[in-house]
């Protein structure tokens, strides 16, 4: 496409989520061979304006493209390009839709993380952490609202971004970045399953209760609804003996 030139470019339309898609067409942009090491790319709005998206969407696509090691943002230059291979790093592949015990597979890592995650973010937050939170969850309400499940994948991972950069822990926030696919995909799976059950509002409430725990300065609180969440998610997707555990603290 040349995101030097001006020609407009519509992101491949793939069945995976919009940054996935956008993160592949700026890879194969910078791979191509039509640039140099150092190069520096045009101003996020200029590229969101040629790909069609948004400014959030792209710049969740950018922090992916850092964590690849391929671009690098310079102090009053913008984007600039590090490397122009494809990474040679770890992968994980998302789980096959109809396999459910790879889907359960990616629960159980997301378990681990997002649980000590959300107890460093009760702790760490800031009041900037506190409305990206707030803005994700009203996104979220306004998905399920209008059975958009694509909105409600976006607005939920950029709910546990901000969750991720409230631990003030840039290791954590580097192994969301990774993974991010895996989570987008495993969320869609269960967005779907949730939408056509009709119990899209069951994960909003956890959603909420999880925002509450982290704006009290709760750790403990945060990590037992944050442990709810995981649970009931698991349980949603197997749906055995759902709902397992409330989506707040138990009484």
């Amino acid at each position: 496409m040349g995101l030097l030139n001006r020609q407009p470019h519509e992101v491949a339309r793939l069945e995976t989520s919009l940054t996935d898609r956008i993160v592949e067409t700026l890879t194969n942009e910078i791979t191509s061979g039509q640039y140099k090491i150092g190069e520096v790319l045009p101003p996020e709005q200029i590229i969101a304006d040629r790909l069609g998206v948004s400014r959030t969407a792209l710049r969740e696509a950018v922090s992916r493209l850092k964590a690849d090691g391929l671009v690098n943002s310079k102090q009053g230059r913008g984007l600039a390009i590090t490397a122009v291979t494809r990474p040679s790093v770890l992968r994980m592949h998302a789980a096959d839709e109809s396999n459910l015990d790879q889907i359960l597979g990616i629960v159980e890592l997301r378990r681990g993380f997002e649980i000590e995650a959300a107890s460093l973010a009760a702790s760490r937050r800031t009041d900037a952490d506190l409305a990206a939170m707030r803005e994700a969850l009203q996104s979220m309400a306004a998905a399920i609202a209008s059975d958009d499940i694509d909105a409600g994948v976006e607005a939920d991972m950029r709910f546990h971004r901000a969750v991720a950069e409230a631990t003030r822990n840039e290791h954590y926030l580097e192994f969301f970045r990774f993974l991010s696919r895996l989570l987008a995909y495993n969320l869609r799976v269960s967005r779907t399953r949730s939408a056509k059950a009709k119990r899209g509002t069951d994960a909003q409430n956890e959603h909420e209760f999880l925002y509450r725990a982290i704006e009290q300065g709760d750790p403990a609180l945060a990590r037992q609804c944050a442990r709810n969440h995981i649970e009931n998610t698991e349980a949603r997707l197997s749906n055995n003996d759902y709902p397992r555990r409330p989506p707040g603290p138990a009484e």
